[in-house]
C-alpha cells in the first residue's frame, strides 16, 4: 500500500515546488544537498536538519518535519544506530530497524518522504539516501459516532486519519478481494485520497467511474469531502437532494461494499463517500439490520411516513384551511376557525413565520456548545411558542403543525436529506399558498419527474422504484430476513451477484432441524 502513495504523489508533487526542478538526483555532496532541501521548504518552516558524526568519523544528516514525525522513533531506532555505527555510512550496509525503509536517488522522492511524516537518511559521498517510517504526530482516538448513534451494534466511527479508517474497514471485510487505490488531489494540499471496492462485487465500469472522476478535479486544496462528493456528481447535479451518500461509521460502509459500491475516503474528515447512491438508501438506518426484521420493517415504514411528512404537513395545512375547508369535518373546522380569532396574519404567512423561527432556533442550538445548545433550542421553542399563542399572533393548530413537521424531520436518519426536506417544504408552502391542494400536488409530480430524472454515477435515483426491480422491494419500504435476501442490489452489483448460496442456506436449514 505505502508503494502505490509513493507513486501517486511522485506525479503532483513537482506542482509545488514554484517551478523548481525536483527530479534532479541527488548530489554525493551532503551539504549540496542540504542546501538544496532548505531551499525547497525555506527558511521559516518546521523542517528540522540533524548533522551527525559517527565513531568512524563518517558524516550524514537525518531531514524530518517536525510536525509529522515521530520524534521518539527517530531518536531511538535511526539516530542512535548512525552514531554507534563504526564503519563507513552508506545505503546498502545501514541498517535501521522502523517498519518501513526505502532507498530513494532524487530530490522529489526525498521531499516526498518527509511530507509523508518519515524521516529521511543522507550521506555524505553517496548520490543515494534512505526514507524511515516514521510517521506520527497527534491523532484523534476512535470513538463512538456523535451522528449515527444506535442502541444496537457497533460502536466505532471513523476519525481523521485516512490510514485508520481504512484499518476499521478492512477489520470487517477481512478478505484479499478489499481493493484499495491511492492517489492524491489538491495542487497544494496533496490530500491522500483512497478508492475502496471489492473485486468482483463492484462493478468494474463504476470504478473506473469513479476513478476517472477524481483523477479530473483539479484544485488547490480539499479540507472535507464536500469538496470532492460537490466535484463528482453527475452532470444532472443541481438538486437539492444528495447523490452521493456519506457517513461516519465503519460497518455502513462495509456493507456499502458488500452490496457493490464503492467507498471515496480521504484524510483529515471522519466522513466517507459511498456511490453510486439511491434515494432508499438515505432512508436507511443502521439499526434496520441490527434488529428483527419485523421490528425493522415497522421502524423502516415509520421513517418514511415521517420523511414525506415532513416536507408536506406545512402546505397541506395550509391548503386545507386556505380554500378546502370543506374537506375538514365540521367540529374539527370549528375548532380550528376559533383558535384563530383575533389572529392578525393570513394562514400562509402564518406558517412560514413560525417555520423560519424554528429554523432560527434549530441553527442557533447547533451552532452554540453542546452545554447550553438543547437549552436555548428546547426553551426557545417552547416559550416563543407560547408567548406566540397568547399573544394571539399565531393560532395553537399552527404550532402543532409546525412542532410536528420538525420532529418528523428528525427521524431521517441521513442529515442531508433531512436538510433537502426543509428546502422542499417552503417550495410546496408556496405553491400551496397560492394554488392549493392543487398547488400542493402539482409540487409533488414535479419533486417526483426530478428526482425521476436524476443518476448517481449512472444509476437511476429511484431505483428499484423506477426501475422496478421486485428482488430488491426486500429491502425497500420493509426488511425481510436476512435468509431470505439472497442476492445483491441489482442496480450496483458487479459479477458476483449472489450474496448466500441456495446450497448453503439448504444446508443450514436442515442443521437447524
Amino acid at each position: 500500500m505505502f508503494k502505490k502513495i509513493k507513486r501517486s504523489k511522485q506525479i503532483n508533487i513537482a506542482a509545488t515546488l514554484d517551478g523548481k526542478d525536483s527530479k534532479q538526483s541527488l548530489s554525493r555532496d551532503l551539504d549540496e544537498n542540504i542546501a538544496w532541501i532548505t531551499e525547497y521548504f525555506g527558511e521559516h518552516s518546521d523542517l528540522v536538519i540533524r548533522l551527525m558524526e559517527n565513531q568512524g568519523g563518517h558524516r550524514s544528516a537525518v531531514f524530518y518535519v517536525d510536525t509529522l514525525a515521530d520524534k521518539s522513533i527517530i531518536d531511538e531506532f535511526v539516530i542512535q544506530p548512525l552514531q554507534q555505527e563504526k564503519n563507513s555510512l552508506q545505503p546498502d550496509r545501514v541498517e535501521l530497524s522502523t517498519h518501513q525503509l526505502q532507498k530513494l536517488s532524487t530530490v522529489e522522492e526525498a521531499l516526498q518522504q518527509l511530507l509523508n511524516g518519515n524521516s529521511l537518511v543522507l550521506f555524505h559521498r553517496h548520490g543515494e539516501g534512505l526514507a524511515a517510517g516514521t510517521g506520527g504526530g497527534e491523532r484523534r482516538s476512535v470513538s463512538e459516532p456523535a451522528n449515527e448513534s444506535v442502541v444496537r451494534g457497533p460502536r466505532e466511527s471513523f476519525n481523521e486519519s485516512l490510514q485508520t479508517n481504512i484499518g476499521l474497514v478492512r477489520r470487517r471485510l477481512n478478505t484479499p478481494k478489499l481493493r484499495v487505490e491511492n492517489m492524491f488531489i489538491g495542487t497544494i494540499s496533496q490530500t491522500p485520497v483512497a478508492i475502496l471496492s471489492i473485486g468482483g462485487v463492484a462493478q468494474e465500469s463504476v470504478v473506473e467511474e469513479v476513478r476517472s472522476r477524481l483523477g479530473k478535479i483539479d484544485i488547490d486544496g480539499v479540507m472535507e469531502s464536500l469538496y470532492i462528493e460537490e466535484m463528482i456528481e453527475d452532470p444532472m447535479g443541481y438538486t437539492p437532494f444528495p447523490t452521493v451518500f456519506n457517513t461516519e461509521r465503519p460497518d455502513r460502509i462495509a456493507a456499502g461494499l458488500l452490496e457493490g459500491r464503492v467507498a471515496i475516503m480521504l484524510e483529515g474528515t471522519p466522513i466517507a463517500l459511498l456511490v453510486p447512491s439511491c434515494l432508499p438508501q438515505f432512508l436507511y438506518s443502521n439499526e434496520d439490520y441490527y434488529q428483527r426484521y419485523d421490528i425493522a420493517s415497522l421502524l423502516k415504514l415509520l421513517r418514511t411516513f415521517t420523511f414525506v411528512l415532513s416536507f408536506i404537513m406545512p402546505g397541506f395545512y395550509v391548503a386545507l384551511l386556505t380554500y378546502h375547508q370543506e374537506m375538514i369535518p365540521t367540529p374539527l373546522l370549528i375548532a380550528l376557525t376559533g383558535q384563530r380569532e383575533g389572529v392578525p396574519f393570513g394562514i400562509a404567512l402564518e406558517v412560514t413565520l413560525m417555520e423560519m423561527t424554528f429554523e432560527i432556533l434549530r441553527e442557533a442550538g447547533i451552532r452554540l456548545p453542546k452545554t447550553i445548545g438543547a437549552a436555548v433550542s428546547i426553551v426557545g421553542g417552547l416559550v416563543l411558542g407560547q408567548a406566540a399563542v397568547e399573544a394571539a399572533l399565531v393560532g395553537p393548530g399552527t404550532v402543532i403543525t409546525v412542532s410536528l413537521t420538525a420532529i418528523a424531520s428528525f427521524c431521517t436518519p441521513s442529515y442531508n436529506m433531512a436538510i433537502s426536506a426543509r428546502l422542499l417544504r417552503f417550495f410546496l408552502l408556496f405553491l400551496s399558498a397560492f394554488l392549493g391542494a392543487f398547488g400542493l400536488f402539482f409540487g409533488l409530480i414535479m419533486i417526483f419527474v426530478h428526482l425521476n430524472s436524476l443518476r448517481s454515477f449512472g444509476v437511476p435515483y429511484l431505483s428499484p422504484i423506477v426501475p422496478f426491480h421486485l428482488q430488491n422491494w426486500k429491502d425497500l419500504f420493509v426488511r425481510f430476513p436476512w435468509w431470505s435476501m439472497k442476492q445483491r442490489p441489482e442496480e450496483v452489483v458487479g459479477a458476483n451477484e449472489e450474496r448466500m448460496s441456495t446450497a448453503k442456506k439448504q444446508e443450514g436449514g436442515r442443521r437447524e432441524h
